[in-house]
């Protein structure tokens, strides 16, 4: 029997859930909620959340998970870090914690971009005294950040630190002050050979882009090469890149699944969940289909609160009727 131990079956995930049990998987899903939506979906379920070691490995062990089984997420970045640790306890199929927390801590993310000779804002350590260029605006960010929420704008070239929330989760142990770039800013999503590209035009529209303006192959390269050297050849992985007059920088890496990809693919009318799922149960990264076959102009809107509304641009040189 192929088994997949789901960890998080909110609504978000259930697509990949019944993509999974589609594909002929025994999904066992896990929660800290007991009353997760995925539970009456799911072959079994036990309620863990994503970093409970202890209810997980209970989970596994009441549901014979073994050595060579399947481990998935769709949650949170942290999810991902629970899914490596317990895959190493129990031999189960994922990349390891140091990759996992490679991609997770800015600090480490940062440096394996210099040994890939990706560029990326001027970036430091943030220590008592530290001195910054005048005349510049800098982020400051904790090094497992993943939500502008903890991003803070410092415009004191002596910035002090500012009181953070008691309740931080992504500070673990050091924070990073980062150079502000004023440019354009776009998500690039890399799936086996391919690069799916959307240029965000602010906090809740972004619009699908057939390639990058400036700088294509350069990136799609380079970027390439790093997700082969981390050993994330069959995921879908996602940068934030901004580009400015001068050049490119990457400021960012996300593994839970790209919401822009996401819904673009289900406006498009493609199985989003299903070639997601395929790639990572099946290691089949070509899933969904080449990026040239699939682009179509569009400016998406909204956000997963809210919901989206898709307004289908005329190509050029046409004019809608």
């Amino acid at each position: 029997m192929k088994k997949a131990l789901f960890l998080g079956c909110n609504n978000l995930q259930l697509g990949y859930l019944k993509a999974a049990q589609a594909l002929g998987f025994h999904v066992i899903a896990t929660d800290q909620n007991p009353q997760a939506p995925g539970r009456d979906i799911a072959n079994e379920f036990h309620v863990a959340g994503y970093l409970d070691q202890t209810k997980l490995l209970a989970a596994c062990k009441k549901s014979d998970i073994e050595p060579g089984h399947r481990i998935f997420t769709a949650s949170a970045h942290f999810a991902y870090e629970g899914a490596a640790v317990l895959s190493e306890k129990l031999g189960l199929i994922f990349p390891s914690s140091g990759i996992i927390d490679t991609c997770l801590d800015k600090s480490k993310f940062y440096e394996a971009l210099k040994d890939a000779e990706i560029p990326l804002p001027e970036t430091h350590i943030y220590h008592e005294g530290i001195s910054l260029d005048p005349g510049h605006r800098y982020y400051l960010k904790s090094d497992y950040g993943k939500t502008p929420n903890y991003n803070y704008l410092i415009q004191d070239v002596n910035p002090s630190l500012p009181a953070l929330p008691a309740n931080d989760q992504y500070y673990r142990h050091c924070f990073l002050l980062q150079k502000e770039i004023c440019g354009q800013h776009y998500r690039v999503n890399l799936y086996g050979s391919q690069m799916a590209v959307f240029l965000s035009a602010n906090e809740h529209s972004f619009q699908p882009l057939a390639q990058l303006p400036r700088f294509q192959e350069e990136i799609k390269e380079k970027m390439q090469k790093l997700v082969k050297k981390l050993g994330l050849n069959s995921w879908l992985i996602k940068f934030d890149v901004l580009m400015d007059s001068a050049g490119w920088y990457v400021i960012d890496l996300g593994l839970d699944p790209p919401m822009r990809l996401r819904q673009f693919c289900q406006w498009s009318g493609l199985d989003f969940c299903s070639a997601y799922v395929k790639m990572y149960l099946l290691d089949e990264p070509e899933s969904l289909p080449p990026w040239d076959k699939i682009y179509q102009p569009v400016t998406i809107t909204g956000n997963s609160t809210i919901g989206f509304t898709f307004s289908p641009q005329a190509p050029p040189g046409r004019v809608n009727s």
